[in-house]
């Protein structure tokens, strides 16, 4: 499909230079941000009759209304710019990024004079020095744990000078703090502790060993010998940690080791993080992939949106294949660490397997999600196709309503997505303009409720709404559909018990404009998918309504009593005792009490004898 005639217009405008470019639909919202070393022939290119594009490529471009550039002096600045923008605006048919989170560090305060540790997620350029990133919070506290066990670091967060703030804690009649807020330590001194502590983070533990274990002779020669046993203990603590990091290479590299794997529009990005030689942690990202591009350019995009934000950076990055930019990337990446910072494809040795593990982790976890995921797919395309839906049931809202007597009658709503429960989604509704017991205009009223304020809001509709009851209920249902003209856009069906009501098996589904009941094969995914909706919203309807009566049942009968208040209510039970002994209590013996008319007497005792 050739260019229109707006879009003609701009590509004869485009600069020759560097920047980012920026596709819209005709609403206006962003399709696509890339970036380009000379715009004029990248743009050029998407809109050229070519075999080249990916399918999925060539249909956001016959989506494209509009372009808009911006040009920088250099095409490393155009990369940056188009980090940022894809991260800020998020385009649909971008490769992005989904696990957003930012990963725990340690902070060693070595700014100050006496350095303490802390948790941070983010790294900034302080002057503080950073350890991690750590995968976990878990793993983070158990690293300071044993810190505290070995090194005599402070844990207060005093700013101290110098100056005397306070007496020696506990931790310094322990053993455990040098007590440098009572400044009973010089600076000197601190400082040999907080140089074995960086050792410990930066994993350099056969340094620090051997640090250690020249202290401990020396204090064993000076017949110092409880000094000596401390350092034994330190160093086996040590030894600890050193028997549970995986050792990947005898040298000193810091590297991080990147590969991917790619299936139904979604890429896992395995990430394996060396430090000094040591296997130090993992960790794994999901990207959406609606492009379904190739993992050299969805490498490439993950490195630009993860290193964004990263301050403390690997020497080599080792990837499973080659990829786009790369020299610009290294440029880049070696600009941020103010070092050299390299990208390598290895094929062979020790390196290569490290890339061959990232691989098979990536593919592991990659069917891991994919399996997790089966059930609930298979049971929603099997109900699509037993119920003969319009929709793909990704969205189900289920309805129930409760109530006993006709009394505190309230519904319920849940809310499920890839059959599963969405807790934070449910609704639950009293009953406004229903008396008596009339299920039928109940349901017609929390419906109503629903669902046109969903459409007052604009907000998305569900696939399926699913009604507990009979056909009744599932007629009511289609009414109110009808009443707001969504009888087209939303499936409707409701689930009623059968001749045995006890018996799950009986349980019968019914369509609008079936006489019969559908029939499910056994132990079929998508029917035991119907009873978990329908239950749900029947447990969640009674909660409501058990809450409800709960409230009443503790609600006095002397409350509802013009000029009965909150103290007068007191006073009368302090003085009687209880509802009982009021109900059997004198217009008189209730008038001695202060404020008590005759009037109100009587409103007392009609009160508690109704």
């Amino acid at each position: 499909m050739p260019p229109s005639d707006s879009i003609k217009d701009i590509l004869k405008t485009i600069p020759k230079v560097p920047g980012i470019y920026i596709m819209k639909d005709k609403a206006g919202e962003i399709l696509y941000i890339g970036k380009a070393k000379s715009l004029y022939p990248r743009v050029r290119s998407y809109f050229t009759e070519s075999r080249d594009h990916a399918p999925r490529t060539r249909i956001f471009v016959r989506k494209v209304a509009d372009i808009k550039f911006l040009t920088t002096k250099t095409e490393q600045e155009a990369l940056i710019l188009e980090s940022n923008f894809v991260k800020k605006h998020q385009p649909r048919y971008n490769v992005m990024l989904k696990d957003d989170k930012h990963y725990p560090y340690l902070r060693l305060t070595t700014q100050e004079t006496y350095p303490r540790l802390e948790v941070v997620r983010r790294v900034k350029k302080d002057g503080a020095t950073y350890f991690g990133p750590y995968t976990m919070v878990r793993e983070v506290r158990e690293t300071i744990r044993l810190i505290y066990k070995i090194f005599p670091l402070r844990q207060s967060s005093d700013e101290l000078d110098g100056t005397p703030k306070r007496r020696p804690c506990l931790n310094y009649h322990m053993k455990r703090c040098l007590a440098p807020c009572a400044s009973l330590v010089s600076p000197e001194d601190y400082a040999k502790v907080v140089n074995d502590v960086i050792l410990f983070l930066k994993g350099r533990n056969t340094e620090l060993i051997d640090s250690l274990k020249e202290k401990m002779n020396a204090a064993s020669e000076g017949q110092r010998y409880e000094e000596a046993a401390v350092f034994r203990d330190k160093i086996e603590a040590v030894n600890t940690v050193l028997d549970k990091q995986r050792i990947i290479s005898t040298g000193m590299e810091n590297q991080d080791v990147l590969a991917c794997y790619t299936e139904s529009k979604a890429t896992m990005v395995q990430v394996l993080i060396v430090r000094n030689g040591k296997l130090l942690a993992e960790k794994l990202f999901k990207m959406n992939n609606p492009n379904e591009e190739d993992d050299a350019e969805t490498l490439a995009s993950f490195i630009k949106q993860y290193y964004a934000d990263e301050t403390i950076l690997p020497s080599e990055i080792l990837v499973s294949q080659e990829i786009e930019d790369r020299e610009l990337l290294e440029d880049w990446l070696s600009e941020k660490r103010q070092a050299r910072v390299k990208i390598e494809i290895p094929q062979r040795g020790k390196k290569r397997s490290l890339v061959q593990m990232a691989e098979e982790n990536a593919r592991f976890a990659m069917r891991a999600e994919m399996d997790k995921g089966d059930v609930a797919t298979r049971s929603l395309e099997e109900l699509r196709e037993t119920l003969g839906l319009k929709n793909f049931p990704k969205t189900i809202e289920g309805f129930d309503i409760s109530n006993i007597g006709g009394t505190h009658a309230v519904g319920s709503m849940v809310y499920f997505h890839n059959a599963k429960a969405e807790k934070s989604k449910y609704r639950r509704f009293k009953i406004k303009t229903v008396e008596g017991i009339d299920d039928y205009a109940m349901l017609t009223e929390v419906m109503t409720r629903r669902y046109a304020r969903l459409l007052d809001e604009d907000k998305p509709l569900p696939d399926l709404i699913l009604v507990d009851g009979g056909k009744g209920h599932l007629n009511t249902g289609y009414k109110v559909l009808e009443s707001l003209e969504l009888e087209g856009r939303i499936d409707l069906a409701c689930i009623a018990k059968g001749k045995f009501r006890t018996n799950l098996d009986t349980d019968e589904v019914f369509l609008v404009g079936k006489k019969e009941p559908v029939w499910f094969k056994e132990n079929s995914p998508s029917r035991f998918l119907l009873q978990r909706v329908r239950d749900e919203a029947h447990r969640f309807a009674i909660d409501y309504h058990r809450s409800l009566r709960g409230k009443n049942a503790l609600k006095s009968p002397l409350q509802n009593i013009p000029g009965i208040g909150k103290k007068r209510h007191l006073l009368l039970l302090k003085t009687f005792g209880s509802l009982e002994n009021i109900k059997h209590a004198s217009l008189e013996d209730l008038q001695k009490l202060p404020g008590v008319t005759e009037p109100l007497a009587k409103k007392i005792k009609e009160a508690v004898n109704a």
